[in-house]
This record gives C-alpha cells, structure tokens and sequence, in this order.
C-alpha cells in the first residue's frame, strides 16, 4: 500500500547507496542491525513503494531487491549515482538515498516526492541531508551527464540550484556515521 499522497511507482523511483568506505564507522555501515534489522533494509522498507534498486553492495540488503554493482567503487555518491541512473531511466522523479538512514519513514519519503520543484531536499537542523532527497529525473541525467562523476561530490551537483527544502523536525534523516552515531540511537 502507498503512503497517503505518495505517487504511484513508476512515477518516483528511489536509488539507494550502499557504497563507502564507512571509514569513521570501521565497517560497512548499511548492514549494521539497529534493533536487530540492517540499516540498509530498513531504508529499503521506507522507500518500497518507489521501487528501489540499490547501488553497490548487497550486504544487509533483502532477498528479491535489485542490487547493482557500483561502476566505479571508490568513485564518491555522484560517481554511484550515475550508475543507478540508467536503471530507474523511465521514472520522472527519481529519490537519492543514503544506507544509513535507520529511523527514515514512508511519511517523509513520500512529503519528499511531492514536494515541488525540480529537486528538494531534506533539511534537519538547518543543515541539508544530499543523499534523503528527490530530483526531476531529467534534471538529475543533465547534471550527471555536465562533468565526469567520478571523485566528484554532492554539493558539487546541486551547485547553483534552489533545492525545496522539506524539513523534518522528526529526524527521520538522522545518518550514522560514528560508533558515537549508533550509540546515540
């Protein structure tokens, strides 16, 4: 069932990250359990209405999602990002997110994919959260395709634009990155 207002899949696609050294966390990070499910299933879960392909690894991720190898490991989110792209072609609104998102909701996916414009983001406590938001998937191509993706970073790819910021006051954005982070949980 989609969430209340949601789009019917096909329409938004979600591209989920898995890649990463997870160098502060000192292991892959998506499939780290927080109350004994992977971070990376649990995103999984959040985003299943839109259909989501996962780029990267498959560790932690559920029998029965598509998982899709990252072209250039090694490469940064942007480099993955235009990986994934190609899979989810046909969608005209595609969600970028991160693995490490363990308390992400079907609520506020689905607040990021109607939300207007040709890209929005989520902003928690004044600071923007890249990898938990939505882009016009032509948008996103034409962005990908104006320099190499490789070693490139996010900021990098919203240069220059006004993303629609969609707040989340509930921290449903909230990423681990530290030992600290989980714990914090």
């Amino acid at each position: 069932m989609l969430p209340a207002g949601a789009p019917a899949p096909g329409e938004v696609r979600a591209l989920v990250l898995t890649g990463g050294a997870s160098r502060r966390m000192g292991r892959h990070k998506p499939a780290i359990a927080v109350d004994g499910v992977p971070m990376v299933a649990r995103v999984l879960a959040a985003a299943a209405a839109y259909r989501p392909v996962v780029v990267g690894s498959a560790d932690g991720v559920p029998a029965g999602v598509p998982v899709i190898a990252d072209g250039t490991p090694g490469a940064g989110p942007v480099a993955a990002i235009a990986t994934g792209l190609c899979t989810v072609a046909a969608a005209t609104r595609v969600l970028l997110l991160a693995a490490d998102l363990p308390r992400l909701t079907a609520a506020h996916l689905a607040a990021l994919a109607r939300a207007g414009g040709d890209c929005a983001v989520t902003v928690r406590d004044g600071r923007a959260q890249w990898l938990c938001a939505a882009w016009s998937a032509a948008l996103l191509a034409d962005r990908l395709a104006a320099e190499p993706a490789r070693g490139r970073s996010m900021r990098s790819l919203y240069a220059g634009l006004v993303p629609v910021e969609v707040p989340d006051p509930a921290g449903a954005s909230v990423d681990v990155d530290t030992p600290a982070d989980l714990s914090a949980l």
